[in-house]
This record gives C-alpha cells, sequence and structure tokens, in this order.
C-alpha cells in the first residue's frame, strides 16, 4: 500500500497558483513532515532495530563519515543543541554502537566513535535507507530530482550548514 505524500491545494489557504514566499514556506515545512514520516515508517519495515529512528542514524552515518569525533562538531554537523546530541549518544552507547573517549588534545572535550558492533548495522541502514528513498522518490523523475537539489541548495545558500 502506497502512501500519498503529496498535497491538494485545500491543505493550505493559500491559492494553488500561489507562489508567496509563505505559502512556499509551508508548503515545505509540511511535504518535509509527510516525507519525514513516510521514511520512518519504511525504516521499520525493512528490517532495522525500532531504536534506530532517522535522526540516531543521521548521527551513526556522520560518525562513520569522521572516525573519531567531537560531540560538540557532531551536533553542529547535525544541527542539533548539544544536550539533544548528548541524549542520541546515550541511547546508542547503551546500544553499543557508540563508545565515548576523551580527546587526548582536549581534556574537556568528548569524541565519539563507532564499535565494532555498529559496522553490519549501518551497512544495513543505509541499504534500508536506500530502499526507502527510492519507494518516496520513485515518481520523481532523475531530472526533476536534480531540480529539487539545486533548488534546495539556492534556498540554503548563505544560510550556513542547519
Amino acid at each position: 500500500m502506497s502512501r500519498r505524500l503529496c498535497m491538494s491545494s485545500s491543505d493550505f489557504p493559500f491559492p494553488a497558483n500561489s507562489a508567496s514566499a509563505a505559502f512556499v514556506l509551508q508548503t515545505l515545512i509540511k511535504t518535509t513532515h509527510q516525507v519525514h514520516r513516510e521514511f520512518e515508517r519504511l525504516l521499520s519495515t525493512l528490517g532495522l532495530p525500532s531504536y534506530l529512528t532517522g535522526p540516531r542514524l543521521r548521527v551513526l552515518l556522520d560518525v562513520s563519515q569522521y572516525g573519531n569525533i567531537r560531540m560538540s562538531d557532531l551536533a553542529k554537523n547535525l544541527g542539533v543543541e548539544a544536550r539533544v546530541m548528548t541524549q542520541y549518544v546515550d541511547s546508542l552507547e547503551r546500544q553499543n554502537l557508540l563508545k565515548r573517549t576523551a580527546d587526548p588534545n582536549d581534556r574537556r572535550a568528548t569524541l565519539v566513535k563507532l564499535t565494532d558492533e555498529a559496522l553490519p548495522i549501518i551497512e544495513n541502514a543505509r541499504t534500508a535507507m536506500e530502499q526507502a528513498a527510492e519507494k518516496i522518490f520513485e515518481g520523481v523523475s532523475f531530472d526533476s530530482r536534480k531540480q529539487l537539489i539545486q533548488q534546495l541548495n539556492q534556498l540554503t545558500r548563505g544560510y550556513g550548514k542547519f
């Protein structure tokens, strides 16, 4: 059963042909929310552990990209507050997927790294994420996807990392 990700013109108080900044922003926010919910739903059907939500996967993928990384840098990369990152790391550490270590260059900083148990889970997660993404974008052409990426990059240019 396929879930509907698109919105009708009746979803917003603006006319369907409106291109006002407010309409575009509301559409983007609502679409992002719906895509995120569908992505989480699809991930849950692909055999990933229930504790591996989208945000926690982003943490694991970021750590896998950088190796040892300071928690403060990880929070900045993912655009979350330090206390939120601490909650994510706490949870992933309880699952034996991350390990904290002291930063040898700064006693006040904490590094995070993957455990050996995390590696096969991350590979499974990458596969599941690719499958979920393909399902979500199955009705969107390759050229439209490229155009969407360009438009999103244009939107965020000048705002720094989110």
